[in-house]
C-alpha cells in the first residue's frame, strides 16, 4: 500500500503542466490577434486612403468665369447610307472656359476639322436622327478636341466645355 500513495502526488504535476499549456496557448492566440489587427490597419491606411485622394485629383476644375464661344466653319459631309446618298450639314460651336483656350482650338483649327470630317462622314441616317445618337456625337466631337488640344494638364476637361449644334440639316 505504501506504493499507492506517490501515485496520487505524481498526479499533481501532471494538473500544473495543462495550466502553463493553456497560458502558452493564450498568449499566442492574444499575438496572433494583434498581428492581424495591426495588419488589417496597415491595409485600411495604405489602400483606402489613396484611393479617396485619387477622387479628388481627378475632380475637373470648376468653370470660373462666362464661358467662351468658338465658332466653326460649317460642315457638309456625305453619310454611309446604304440606300441612297444623304448628306449632313452641321454648325459646331465649341464652349470653352478661358480665351487662353478658344485660342488654341483656332491654332488647331485645320487639325480639329479633319478630325470633325472623319467622324462625321463615318456616321448614316440611324446614328443623327435620334437624340441619343446626337448626345452621342457631341460626346465623340468633345472628346475629339480634347485629345487634340493641350489644355491645362491638371485639368481633364482641357478647357473645353461642352459642344452645341448651331445648325443640323440632313437632307
Amino acid at each position: 500500500m505504501a506504493k499507492v500513495a506517490p501515485a496520487p502526488a505524481a498526479a499533481a504535476p501532471d494538473a500544473a503542466a495543462p495550466a502553463k499549456g493553456s497560458k502558452k496557448m493564450i498568449l499566442i492566440i492574444a499575438i496572433v490577434l494583434a498581428v492581424l489587427g495591426a495588419g488589417g490597419a496597415a491595409a485600411y491606411f495604405m489602400l483606402l486612403k489613396p484611393a479617396d485622394h485619387a477622387e479628388e485629383e481627378v475632380k475637373p476644375v470648376e468653370p470660373v468665369g462666362p464661358p467662351t464661344f468658338v465658332v466653326m466653319d460649317q460642315f457638309v459631309v456625305n453619310l454611309t447610307d446604304p440606300d441612297s446618298t444623304r448628306y449632313l450639314q452641321i454648325g459646331i460651336t465649341y464652349e470653352v472656359s478661358s480665351a487662353a483656350t478658344a485660342d488654341e482650338i483656332k491654332n488647331f483649327t485645320p487639325v480639329i476639322r479633319s478630325r470633325i470630317l472623319l467622324v462625321l462622314s463615318g456616321k448614316n441616317v440611324s446614328n443623327l436622327t435620334s437624340i441619343e445618337g446626337k448626345q452621342q456625337l457631341m460626346d465623340e466631337l468633345v472628346d475629339l478636341a480634347r485629345v487634340t488640344i493641350k489644355g491645362d494638364e491638371k485639368d481633364p476637361t482641357r478647357g473645353i466645355r461642352d459642344v452645341h449644334f448651331s445648325s443640323f440639316v440632313i437632307q
